[in-house]
């Protein structure tokens, strides 16, 4: 006499969740570039507003906004050192509630949600470049950095 079992071995069982957690964990990376990339990309689109208020504060003051504590950048190759981005006045110089403060009438527009901080400084003298830092890394050299100058020109680390 035969009998006829009506439920899975364990064997499928274990196949489905293997299949199951390998789905899981190339999605769980796949986010985390996503949310990555839209972060960098929310950057860099508030430095371009950045780079248009820098003209209305030209216009209105005869000179460009920058961020306290910036030594400034004479070219491309020091252009991520201008400044040091950071996040609050008792943190490093060049903060981001400054060019809020200053350029964005006092908006929240540079946050912790958006991973990264901005500062402005002086560039070629007469110009200003805006660098933004990203924050979290454990190593200052594993972070993004990037930079953005009046006439639209980028840098980037090799971490962006």
């Amino acid at each position: 006499m035969t009998t006829k079992s009506s439920g899975f071995s364990l064997i499928e069982l274990l196949v489905v969740v293997a299949i199951i957690g390998i789905l899981s964990a190339v999605a769980t990376v796949s986010y985390q570039g996503y949310v990555s990339g839209t972060k960098k990309k929310s950057t860099e689109n508030i430095m371009q507003q950045i780079g248009l208020l820098q003209t209305e504060y030209l216009s209105n003051t005869g000179d460009y906004y920058f961020s306290e504590g910036g030594s400034g950048a004479t070219g491309d190759d020091d252009a991520l050192d201008a400044c040091t981005p950071s996040s609050n006045l008792d943190d490093r110089s060049g903060t981001s509630e400054e060019i809020e403060d200053n350029l964005f009438d006092g908006g929240d527009i540079i946050n912790a949600e958006m991973g990264y901080w901005i500062c402005t400084a002086s560039y070629k003298v007469s110009s200003y470049i805006i660098v933004a830092e990203e924050e979290g890394a454990a190593d200052d050299a594993e972070r993004c950095k990037m930079s953005m100058t009046a006439n639209s020109n980028w840098n980037r680390n090799e971490n962006c």
